[in-house]
């Protein structure tokens, strides 16, 4: 088993370049085995698809093994995968050979549909935001758990428990079926249909355990980590589908290896995602009861040292300026000055901004903590033109039918404000906050005084700011400048 050598794998793979049949070289980010590759010139680069490779021969392994056999092992184990498709056996587990796809397999794009909560009269009520067409009005009004409100002009049901269900089970089989934030699901029947809608639930078709759900509701995990979890541990439950639970229960560290291998050979997902897996399903067999597995063994990609990208102070002006909605406006710029995550921001209640003391109270934020960060004056006064103008009763901004606003309509605005202010650098609403960290530190700020603002529990985290930051690089003369020409 190649656990034993600890050596860099460099997968190979028969793969077609140009009409040729080629030898397809993929490892995990090494800059050993990179050098290595620039000091051979036979090795060739594939510029569309990204990836080294050589043409195949009679020799071409053994060439292959001569030069990289000192720095790393080639691991010719899925070498074929690309040119056939038979299953394996290795003892009582089915190991199927690698797939352009996984087994897990999606629906065809359905229209959406908005739960969402709202009160009427004093009772509790559940809305369906969407317009329904004439041939699909039949099907809802024979549902009789729905009904007509006239006063919103949208179809309801009362918020309970087994009637969500049911109207759940309806929905989700003509559309997909979305659920406002203020809408809280706890129920694990539920979540497992709003989670597992998306796929086609086939013969072979595995759902994640109700252990697994229940161990991360019961842990309090975010709505974001629970639905990223599940989808990683779904696709691992799903990735071959003539393998059964029980035997995906019982695989070793080599088989979860060889499941991100597979995927990294196939798709190339990035690091990020790969890491968010290997947590994903280290927590999935954490749950399994008789279960002993050195799971600090599983292999994961080295983390790529990446610098965030900021706005300058002039792309934030220029982004602010382009938005003429008040509302929009003021959101953008409170996450700005604020150094607020967007879901921190929509979280917010009137009553968290503290204008006596210039504060912004988050309650609740990542990792569950709460902290103060500041209110800038200029974000003040417009707020307070914000609240005389929109009257928002609960939630600082909130959606049509009250509630937080969408995540996703915020996002729209930034991409709408920087294609006004032709502000064309790669960045997101997250950016703004990385914009926050970095000027205030360009600003003087004390690190330490950032990372309280921004709410890290590490001090590191926060001094990736020192790495982005120009202010000293500025200052500093080149040795070009020292030449007198």
């Amino acid at each position: 088993m190649y656990k034993e050598n600890r050596k860099t794998p460099i997968f190979i793979n028969r793969v077609e370049v140009k009409g040729k049949v080629c030898l397809k070289l993929f490892f995990w980010r090494n800059q050993v085995v990179y050098n290595r590759i620039r000091k051979n010139d036979w090795i060739k680069f594939e510029s569309d698809e990204r990836f080294f490779y050589v043409e195949d021969s009679d020799l071409s392994l053994t060439i292959l093994q001569d030069t990289f056999g000192d720095i790393a092992y080639l691991n010719k184990s899925h070498i074929d995968d690309f040119f056939r498709s038979k299953p394996v056996i290795k003892g009582d587990v089915v190991r199927s050979s690698i797939r352009q796809n996984s087994a897990l397999k999606k629906r065809p794009v359905l229209p959406k549909v908005l739960l969402f909560p709202y009160t009427m009269g004093g009772k509790k009520l559940i809305g369906i935001k969407k317009y329904f067409r004439y041939s699909e009005y039949a099907d809802i009004k024979k549902f009789n758990l729905l009904q007509w409100d006239v006063k919103h002009g949208v179809w309801c049901f009362e918020a309970q428990r087994e009637a969500m269900k049911e109207v759940v089970e309806f929905l989700v089989q003509h559309y997909v079926v979305r659920i406002n934030t203020e809408l809280k699901v706890s129920d694990l029947e539920i979540k497992r249909l709003l989670l597992e809608q998306s796929f086609v639930k086939h013969d072979n078709f595995i759902s994640v355990p109700d252990e697994f759900l229940a161990y991360m509701q019961l842990h309090h995990h975010s709505m974001n980590t629970f639905e990223t979890y599940h989808n990683m541990v779904l696709r691992f439950l799903n990735w071959d589908d003539a393998t059964t639970l029980e035997q995906i229960n019982n695989f070793e560290v080599e088989d979860i290896d060889r499941y991100h291998e597979t995927w990294m050979q196939q798709l190339n997902p990035s690091d990020s995602v790969i890491n968010q897996s290997i947590n994903a399903i280290k927590l999935y067999y954490k749950t399994i009861e008789d279960k002993v597995m050195n799971l600090k063994e599983i292999n994961r990609p080295k983390r790529k040292k990446m610098l965030p990208t900021i706005y300058s102070l002039d792309e934030i002006r220029r982004i602010i300026s382009s938005i003429e909605n008040l509302k929009h406006r003021t959101m953008i710029l409170l996450i700005y000055s604020a150094g607020l995550r967007l879901s921190e921001m929509i979280n917010l209640k009137i009553d968290d901004v503290l204008e006596d003391r210039r504060m912004i109270f988050i309650k609740g934020g990542k990792g569950r903590k709460d902290r103060y960060t500041i209110l800038s004056n200029t974000v003040l006064e417009m707020l307070r033109h914000y609240k005389e103008v929109y009257q928002p009763e609960r939630f600082l901004f909130e959606g049509q039918y009250g509630g937080p606003y969408s995540p996703t309509s915020v996002r729209k605005v930034l991409i709408h404000a920087k294609a006004k202010a032709g502000v064309t650098k790669q960045g997101a609403v997250h950016t703004l906050r990385h914009s926050f960290a970095t000027h205030l530190l360009e600003n003087g700020t004390d690190l330490r005084y950032i990372q309280a603002l921004l709410g890290h529990q590490s001090s590191k985290t926060t001094e990736i700011y020192t790495h982005v930051t120009t202010i000293n690089i500025s200052k500093i003369t080149s040795p070009g400048d020292l030449i007198d020409l």
